[in-house]
């Protein structure tokens, strides 16, 4: 690591915190725009942990196409009611790799980046100044904050407590005896509800189902996981349950798993966070800022597909900067349109319909779901639909949907739910 001096980051003019994925996407949109970036974090070239995946024409659309490790031609999903084959091609991101490139592409363009612990945020008249642990004073004109979920920099609207994702991967080698064709490497599994047996009704689990990449003919990454649930419990207290239900389900599947995992994720994502105030100057992106779709738990796309129009903003506002009154409040209606708050909004509803279900009433409502035409669902899955796709998509639902579903969504919309919903679809709070 490159130790940087308070001299070199005296021309700073945006400090972003934290390097995964978000902050270093939008950094390199910055350096791209001519704006002097300094990224702050503990250990800025740490690997990241999860694995980060999407549908190919996300990935492509996006510009992260090249960085794909793995892609398949389409997905599979499996409910009570059989299975169904999604036309859709899904791609693995190399993490490591597009992690490298975006550093390269900061340090090319003169960005500072730095190894700190961040202690506290204090706006004054000229800008602002970073505090670190290790008693450092870093001063700039605005900061994002892209440390992730749980930020306690950054202010939340008032609402419920999160719902939360909670998975547990491990990656096999896989034995496949002589004249057995090995696994499927065309298809994702990209949900399977399917029931692993009597077991479960003694397993203090919600509805779980099961998410796998074949990555070659004799190695599997798979998942088992908690779509949304308000939880009892701590989320990782659930790790135990969610790994012995996936063995079991591979062992019911007749996959065969050599010695032990070569490697483990543990996933905790807060679903349907409540979203940041617009009248703060402290700005937020990515997980920090409440992007992770409150239905799927998918993020990078949303990062990725606002990352430049964010840069746009911040390069525009930092050109004619006089004061730091303005800006932040103007950057804000980048990083959460009014559009994409109300159809956050939506999403929202959706997962508090889908926290309320049972695994048959989960199983009933993503088969329903998965029988829409395909630019209905990949919209929502995608988080890209605007507004009234999103509210057409929602009614074609409706009126297809089985009668008990059909029951609780009438209920969810003139309960609290709904009315939450028409509360908030103006866009983010203000004073």
């Amino acid at each position: 690591m490159v130790v940087v001096t308070a001299a070199d980051t005296d021309a700073i003019q945006l400090w972003i915190i934290g390097a995964g994925p978000a902050g270093l996407a939008l950094a390199a949109a910055c350096v791209e725009r001519g704006v002097r970036v300094g990224l702050l974090a503990p250990d800025p070239r740490a690997s990241w942990h999860p694995n980060y995946a999407m549908w190919l024409d996300d990935a492509v659309s996006l510009g992260v196409e090249p960085y794909l490790g793995h892609r398949w031609i389409g997905a599979r999903a499996r409910f009570a009611a059989g299975s169904r084959d999604l036309d859709r091609g899904y791609g693995l991101l190399d993490d490591r790799r597009w992690q490298l490139e975006l550093l390269a592409q900061v340090e090319g363009a003169g960005g500072s980046i730095v190894a700190g612990t961040l202690a506290a945020i204090e706006h004054d008249d000229n800008g602002v100044v970073l505090r670190c642990e290790g008693g450092e004073r870093l001063r700039g004109q605005l900061v994002v904050d892209a440390t992730g979920h749980g930020s306690r920099f950054v202010e939340l609207e008032q609402g419920p407590r999160p719902a939360h994702q909670v998975a547990w991967g491990e990656q096999w080698v896989i034995e496949a005896g002589p004249g057995e064709p090995g696994l499927d490497l065309d298809r994702v599994n990209f949900m399977d509800w399917s029931s692993t047996g009597d077991a479960e009704s003694d397993e203090s689990l919600p509805p779980t189902f099961s998410y796998a990449l074949p990555l070659a003919r004799d190695r599997l990454f798979v998942e088992e996981t908690v779509l949304a649930a308000r939880l009892e419990h701590p989320p990782p207290s659930y790790f135990p349950a969610l790994r012995e239900r996936q063995r079991r389900r591979l062992e019911l599947q007749g996959v065969r798993c050599v010695g032990e995992p070569v490697a483990v994720e543990r996933c905790v994502i807060p679903m349907g966070a409540a979203l940041p105030r617009g009248d703060q100057r402290t700005l937020a992106y990515g997980g920090a800022a409440s992007m992770v779709h409150p239905a799927t738990g998918y993020l990078l796309t949303n990062v990725l597909r606002r990352r430049a129009r964010v840069a746009d903003a911040i390069a525009a506002e930092l050109e004619r900067w006089v004061s730091p009154g303005g800006p932040s409040r103007r950057i804000w209606q980048a990083i959460w349109s009014p559009a994409e708050v109300r159809a956050w909004r939506l999403y929202g509803f959706g997962l508090e319909v889908i926290c309320a279900l049972d695994r048959p009433g989960v199983d009933r409502f993503f088969a329903a779901f998965f029988e829409l035409p395909d630019h209905c669902w990949r919209g929502f899955v995608s988080g890209s639909a605007p507004t009234p796709e999103l509210m057409v998509t929602m009614l074609r639902y409706f009126a297809g949907v089985p009668a008990p579903i059909r029951a609780r969504l009438t209920a969810a919309l003139f309960g609290r739910e709904g009315l939450r919903l028409l509360r908030g679809l103006g866009g983010l709070q203000r004073s």
